[in-house]
């Protein structure tokens, strides 16, 4: 019998994992870009395919004393088409960018004779997979399996520079805090399984009220710490240390937004939860929204700075989400889009910085300026990254974060103030500190470290990284548009 298109989907990107391990030099760099390619025209057809009679379920592998339970299926529908294209469109850029940022050439962490390098592609093809099999995820059972596997993927990623002790110290930690959630993600699939007798996102909603609390609370708390909600966020900044591509996916498409779609999963299957769980979120969103502001204007190193910014626009999408319990479907919708128009905004931003880094040799703020003289085309997808980021016409998050606003709009009583002006307070204070930060970068007088390096040219070998930069910035318009059909049918 021929296997779904579904599961030889979510098989590839193991398979090419194991591809890349074994390869070596310029055939490793070739399928570094390739395989990622092919992961792409294969989801983009299932997709396509899938669209007409959504949702589509496949059954991944049987286990006899499992099999009523439903253990081990796939599913497509809406919701896991937008993550599986955010996945697969941002991982064929990273691995892409990879190619480049993973040599001699980088002055900032040079790799001589592509050390490491056969891991760090496997384990990034890995990545890709974790995340293909959490958004088909069928039950919570599956997803589990594969939440567990993108925790052991960070792990390998951001410890990469083995002969670094930040780095090893920072993936342990990132390790420690996301497994933590893993926990509290079991006890809930234990308590669902053991009153419903099966693993199904939507059995959660026929559990008695008590139940179905402690059930909330623990897929909130393993939400918070793989999306680095407040108290859980202190791994992600740490997490820099990995390689700036690996940056560039956690934080665009890959573990930060798996704690998103979890919930925006759980919510959409189980209709509502009672208005204290969304209560209780969208609080939480809202102190990680303005922790995260308050801590980014302390930042001197590029990459830190972005990581407090994305745990800010994480606290959006949560605070989205909550608005559907709160009598908001909009703010559910708003929050779901604003997960694939933050991926490419920030994939852009990180990818500059990792671009710029590479070429100086530092990625001090206070290091930076006048960048435009010597990097023009890292310049100008920089500062389109900053306007897509804080949410400018008509880039990305602009969308986003106005229909999040009609979401707000439509919440009755004291809610709507409540949540309207820290809102409001986070969007107008970050887009002026991004102002601020993109004008010292890219204007101005070059400082020495951008006085050091030749002009951009064939001869500097940056034409496939501006590429994927042009790509990013290109995507920041059109991602919108890629995913709005799915984002309608909510």
């Amino acid at each position: 019998m021929t296997p779904d298109p579904m599961v030889i989907l979510l098989a590839a990107p193991f398979v090419g994992a194991a591809v890349l391990y074994a390869s070596r030099g310029r055939a490793q760099r070739a399928l570094a870009v390739a395989l990622p390619a092919l992961y792409l025209v294969m989801g983009v057809t299932v997709v396509v395919r899938a669209s007409w009679h959504f949702p589509v379920w496949a059954p991944l592998f049987s286990l006899p004393w499992l099999d009523e339970a439903g253990a081990f299926t796939l599913r497509l529908d809406p919701l896991a088409a937008i993550l599986l294209l955010v996945v697969l469109i941002v991982g064929l850029l990273v691995m892409a960018f990879s190619t480049r940022y993973m040599g001699p050439a980088n002055r900032e962490h040079p790799i001589y004779d592509g050390e490491g390098n056969h891991r760090y592609y496997a384990f990034l093809s890995l990545f890709i997979g974790a995340m293909v099999g959490i958004a088909l995820a069928g039950n919570l059972l599956v997803l589990f399996l594969f939440w567990e596997c993108t925790t052991l993927c960070s792990w390998v990623l951001i410890s990469h520079h083995v002969h670094q002790a930040a780095s090893v110290r920072a993936g342990f930690k990132a390790l420690v805090m996301t497994h933590l959630g893993g926990v509290f993600l079991v006890v809930a699939i234990g308590v669902v399984f053991g009153l419903a007798g099966n693993f199904s996102f939507g059995s959660i909603a026929r559990l008695e009220p008590g139940p179905q609390a402690v059930v909330f609370v623990c897929l909130l708390i393993a939400a918070s710490a793989k999306s680095a909600q407040v108290p859980l966020f202190t791994w992600l900044p740490d997490a820099m240390a990995a390689p700036t591509p690996v940056s560039a996916y956690l934080h665009a498409a890959a573990m930060v937004k798996a704690g998103v779609y979890l919930m925006a999963r759980v919510i959409l299957d189980t209709g509502t939860f009672p208005h204290w769980a969304g209560a209780l979120m969208a609080a939480l969103a809202l102190v990680t929204m303005l922790i995260g502001l308050v801590l980014y204007f302390y930042q001197d190193d590029l990459k830190r700075f972005l990581a407090y910014s994305t745990i800010a626009q994480l606290g959006y999408m949560m605070l989205g989400l909550s608005l559907f319990m709160l009598g908001s479907k909009t703010g559910y919708v708003a929050g779901v889009f604003h997960l694939a128009c933050h991926s490419v905004a920030k994939a852009l931003l990180f990818l500059c910085v990792g671009l710029i880094a590479m070429r100086l040799g530092v990625r001090s703020i206070s290091q930076i300026s006048g960048l435009w003289s010597r990097m023009p085309i890292t310049a100008a997808c920089f500062f389109i990254g900053v306007l897509a980021v804080t949410g400018i016409p008509p880039f990305s998050c602009f969308w986003s974060k106005l229909t999040l606003v009609v979401g707000i709009m439509e919440l009755k009583g004291a809610a709507m103030p409540l949540i309207a002006v820290p809102y409001y307070l986070e969007v107008v204070l970050a887009f002026f500190w991004f102002l601020r930060v993109g004008q010292r970068l890219l204007f101005g007088e070059p400082s020495p470290a951008v006085l050091a390096i030749a002009p951009d040219g064939p001869a500097e070998g940056t034409a496939l990284a501006n590429a994927v930069l042009v790509t990013l910035a290109a995507l920041t318009i059109v991602m919108p548009l890629i995913v709005y059909p799915f984002v309608r049918s909510l």
